[in-house]
């Protein structure tokens, strides 16, 4: 709840330029969604499992999805390679905000270097591409997870998803490429929107 009245005083306030300000917005709700599919797991089911003395122990909650979380899962994260796994799309949600924060700080980075991120609006656009298939990328994930399928062994309709979101992504940032393009020049040369 704490990071939920983070998140809505921060809304209504700016902080730094446009697409740091679009980036720290975006990021927050992000994050807020990761937080809330946490939640999910409680409505899983219950389920047994042994702790460290051997003694079997009920669970109220589990992340899988469609199997057991006692089943196979991938190296290092466990993530499962059975079934649906709801911490796939909560990890990628909490990690959102520093999903925005870089997009924003290479978007800044980039703009000394290449003409048309120079303007902010521009920048600020981009910013919210990334939100928008961000949030698209989360939204699937989740999807993919509670249909109990693993992130590893994407469905044609998983895949058909994540090529749309990719697909659409790619036309917008495009299409702010090329208003970017058709700016006028200001005194100092550089472009600016019309």
């Amino acid at each position: 709840m704490a990071n939920l009245v983070i998140a809505l005083i921060l809304l209504f306030q700016r902080v730094g330029d446009r697409p740091l300000t679009r980036a720290i917005h975006a990021g927050l709700f992000l994050a807020v969604a990761g937080m809330a599919l946490g939640y999910l797991m409680g409505f899983e089911g219950r389920q047994t499992t042994t702790d460290a003395s051997g003694r079997v122990v009920e669970l109220a909650a589990r992340h899988s999805v469609g199997v057991t979380d006692e089943n196979p899962g991938l190296p290092v994260t466990n993530r499962s390679t059975s079934g649906g796994d709801v911490r796939i799309p909560h990890f990628f949600g909490l990690h959102g905000l520093q999903v925005m924060l870089i997009g924003a700080l290479v978007l800044s980075v980039l703009a000394s270097r290449i003409p048309w991120l120079r303007s902010e609006e521009t920048r600020a656009s981009l910013t919210v591409v990334l939100a928008l298939a961000c949030t698209g990328l989360l939204g699937v994930l989740t999807w993919q997870a509670f249909r109990g399928q693993p992130l590893i062994h994407p469905d044609a309709p998983t895949l058909t998803a994540l090529g749309g979101l990719l697909a659409a992504t790619a036309l917008a940032v495009r299409a702010i490429r090329s208003r970017a393009g058709t700016g006028s020049r200001d005194p100092s040369g550089r472009t600016r929107s019309g």
